[in-house]
């Protein structure tokens, strides 16, 4: 069996939110998320791993990613859905009704009787994307926003600075449509059924900067069910494509630098994160928790 619950905090940590983004004004000075340096031929860029729902108390960033975020020239994202046809991906990738099995049609009516508009508005969604919208009002019930994420807010905040991607919109919708039935059923039902206090877990491991805990929530359990293709598809080879685009944009003349390079927290974790990747290349990272970085 799939761990689904692994699925489900990936949505939250490594891929975009399609929500738009609003400005935060509250102080988050304690927090620690994953934050590292790295340098490589004489370049320096920055490194965050982001999580794609908060609230207000996420912001300002802590001083030194705030500091490290005025100072960088060029933001590098996984996707800059600005520039994507939203529409067109959503007609090409999220739509279409899957069959159901029963267990799902036991978990969707038991869910829908006093949820009947908002059963609705979804029954035409692909499961992934109903699967992600579930889990969006699951921690919008839970007072966190996709208003509030970290790469958006952070997007919104560039003014001037170019945005590279890393991947795109649409190969990030590509690769969430291309999981069989089944798995994109139980996603559904993780979402529906996942505890509360799992998807808080979530938030307080990366807001203590705990990333044994976050790869264990990201990676951890599929591994020890035995999921290891899907550890490798939905992280590791992603982790490798994303420290090869980090390696051209820091050697192109053209880019703008230094650069501030933010993704998914589940990236920046566990066996093979990104950092794992830009190793061989000679780029060295630190923690900059660990050690000055500004």
């Amino acid at each position: 069996m799939i761990a689904t619950s692994a699925v489900r905090r990936l949505f939250s940590l490594v891929w975009l939110s399609l929500i738009s983004i609003s400005m935060a004004v509250s102080a988050a000075p304690n927090d620690k998320p994953p934050f590292y340096q790295i340098d490589y031929l004489g370049q320096t860029a920055y490194l965050l791993g982001s999580i794609h729902v908060g609230d207000a108390s996420f912001y300002p960033l802590p001083k030194p990613i705030e500091r490290a975020f005025t100072q960088s020239a060029g933001l590098v994202v996984e996707a800059d859905v600005r520039g994507a046809n939203v529409a067109e991906l959503l007609a090409k990738y999220g739509t279409g009704k899957l069959a159901m099995d029963q267990q799902t049609k036991n978990v969707m009516t038991a869910y829908c009787q006093d949820k009947q508009r908002q059963c609705a508005a979804l029954e035409n969604y692909a499961p992934w994307l109903q699967s992600m919208q579930l889990s969006v009002g699951r921690y919008a019930a839970l007072g966190y926003s996709g208003e509030y994420g970290i790469d958006a807010v952070l997007v919104s905040q560039a003014g001037s600075k170019p945005v590279y991607e890393l991947e795109s919109t649409e190969f990030q919708f590509k690769l969430l449509a291309s999981f069989d039935t089944k798995t994109q059923w139980q996603m559904v039902t993780e979402a529906i059924e996942a505890p509360d206090s799992d998807m808080l877990k979530l938030i307080t491991a990366w807001r203590s900067g705990n990333e044994a805990e976050l790869a264990d929530l990201m990676e951890g359990e599929m591994l020890r069910n035995g999921e290891t293709q899907m550890v490798e598809k939905m992280l590791w080879g992603r982790n490798e494509t994303m420290a090869q685009g980090i390696i051209d944009l820091m050697q192109s003349s053209s880019t703008a630098k230094p650069l501030f390079v933010v993704v998914g927290a589940g990236h920046l974790v566990g066996q093979k994160s990104v950092q794992y990747y830009l190793q061989p290349f000679g780029i060295k990272a630190k923690n900059c928790w660990k050690q000055s970085c500004l």
